[in-house]
């Protein structure tokens, strides 16, 4: 199984060198590619990241977001399978051989739990939601993966989703009833918005963000909401 892990990035310079290590290492063990969808926007240096990293392949997307970036990447990819990560999520040491399993046992689609890299009582709590199916299921930092089949069979991500792109695709996976799997090896998924923010801030606002894309706001105006309701730094 060659797998295409895909991250797509803008101004995360600092967060690709701790990504991009891990990920080469396990790519000497398994058949992993790893792609880097970068904004047309970005500002940082990402690129000269990537060139110290043989293994990567560094791709500047024609559109920004992330979306779009992902988009762009999976139709260059040439895994057989897609894994889509954000920069700043970690994932298990097992994820290559967990996604193998998931596949041998015919889903074409799934995600990981996660943890954060904080071990807060509360941030525990907020965990345990993603071990198993519900309302937010397969949003936020769940690392969704595909067959590269079914993922053009679903038209990739929608594009018109500048944020929550990925509850978009629960919504379109659910309606054609795919079925789907949780790989219970976690990721781990950065606090920094909690470090900025309070707990209780960050799930009021997450929620009443789903709120709202749940009775159609249209996604330019849900990312307006999201921006002004969360402090700087996130």
């Amino acid at each position: 199984m060659l797998l295409s892990v895909i991250i797509p990035v803008y101004n995360e310079q600092e967060n690709l060198v701790k990504r991009l290590s891990f990920l080469c290492e396990q790519a000497n063990k398994f058949s992993i590619e790893i792609i880097i969808s970068n904004s047309p926007e970005t500002t940082d240096d990402s690129s000269s990241v990537c060139k110290n990293f043989s293994k990567v392949t560094y791709l500047r997307s024609e559109k920004k977001g992330r979306a779009a970036q992902m988009n762009f990447a999976a139709e260059k990819a040439k895994g057989d399978v897609l894994l889509f990560l954000h920069a700043d999520v970690m994932l298990p040491e097992d994820f290559y051989t967990q996604i193998e399993k998931a596949i041998a046992n015919n889903y074409t689609f799934g995600f990981f739990a996660y943890q954060f890299d904080n071990d807060s009582a509360f941030l525990n709590f907020n965990s345990k939601f993603t071990t198993k199916d519900g309302l937010f299921a397969g949003g936020g930092d769940q690392c969704h993966f595909f067959t590269k089949e079914q993922f053009q069979e679903l038209k990739g991500y929608n594009e018109e989703f500048c944020i929550m792109e990925d509850f978009e695709m629960m919504t379109r996976i659910r309606k054609q009833k795919i079925p789907f799997t949780i790989i219970q090896s976690k990721a781990t998924v950065s606090a920094r918005k909690y470090k900025h923010n309070s707990w209780l801030k960050v799930n009021l606002i997450n929620g009443y963000v789903f709120l709202k894309y749940k009775f159609g706001v249209h996604p330019n105006n849900l990312r307006k909401t999201y921006k002004s309701l969360l402090r700087e730094g996130v």
